[in-house]
């Protein structure tokens, strides 16, 4: 092969490159974010979490070491959608169609309900999201989707935080919010109301995103048997999103640091 003895020696002795042992201590920092963030980050948010803790790298050579090493974020596949067919609100305005985007805390509200499952059964969670800090603010879940489930969200919410009578609650076109028990909620504690189009999801892009990151990160992965059970891993996630997770359309900080800096 055209190697000779004294080169082949001379190889064997020397050691490894500089690049090599940056590469390894780099890799170990990089399965230590992804072990301590459940295994949910990709490259992105992992090579923000090492520059946040001041380690100098590039974003490709932190894909490239997760790519060489099957260090992947864990997903699950998303259910397909069905089409809103719901004919309730076609007259209801939207608030935030033409409205200039949020500066700070409690100026938009936005929630929604979704379903997860328990046992054989459906049950369901609702969650109201400052829009702004995209922290979630509140959260109830129930095996009914009715008016009390979407009411406990709410109240949570005002609980801990200071709603003005600016403040806009916004939420998709569902049977639940239409409801006089939750409509006299909402006009008792000054909200202004507002609602998505009919058959535009994305007016209300933010928490469906935030259950998308939820059921693929964690629920999808789960087999709730009881509701505690449900109800414990939905506390801990919330927290893990609100507190640790950092979130790309902030900037790579969580929902939590966002909160403190608008504060």
């Amino acid at each position: 092969m055209g190697v000779t003895p004294g080169g082949y020696y001379a190889w064997l002795r020397r050691g490894e490159s500089r690049r090599t042992v940056e590469d390894k201590a780099l890799l170990t920092h990089i399965l230590r974010i992804h072990k301590a963030n459940r295994e949910l980050y990709g490259y992105p948010r992992i090579h923000q979490a090492l520059l946040h803790e001041g380690i100098k790298c590039g974003r490709n050579g932190v894909a490239r070491l997760m790519r060489e090493n099957g260090i992947i974020a864990k997903m699950a596949r998303r259910f397909k959608r069905h089409k809103y067919k719901h004919e309730l609100f076609r007259s209801s305005t939207n608030l935030l169609l033409d409205r200039a985007p949020t500066s700070r805390s409690n100026q938009v509200w936005v929630g929604d309900v979704t379903f997860i499952r328990v046992g054989s059964k459906w049950s369901y969670l609702s969650t109201v999201m400052d829009r702004h800090t995209r922290e979630i603010i509140g959260w109830s879940v129930s095996k009914n989707n009715d008016a009390m489930l979407v009411k406990e969200s709410l109240l949570m919410a005002i609980a801990g935080n200071n709603h003005t009578s600016k403040t806009i609650f916004h939420t998709d076109q569902g049977a639940v919010y239409a409801s006089n028990i939750f409509r006299q909620t909402l006009e008792s504690f000054g909200f202004r109301v507002s609602m998505s189009r009919k058959g535009h999801c994305w007016d209300n892009a933010y928490m469906e995103s935030f259950y998308h990151t939820l059921k693929t990160e964690m629920v999808y992965f789960m087999r709730f048997k009881h509701l505690a059970e449900a109800i414990a891993h939905i506390m801990d996630y919330i927290r893990y999103y609100n507190r640790d997770r950092l979130h790309s359309g902030l900037g790579y900080i969580t929902p939590f640091q966002m909160a403190k800096l608008v504060a």
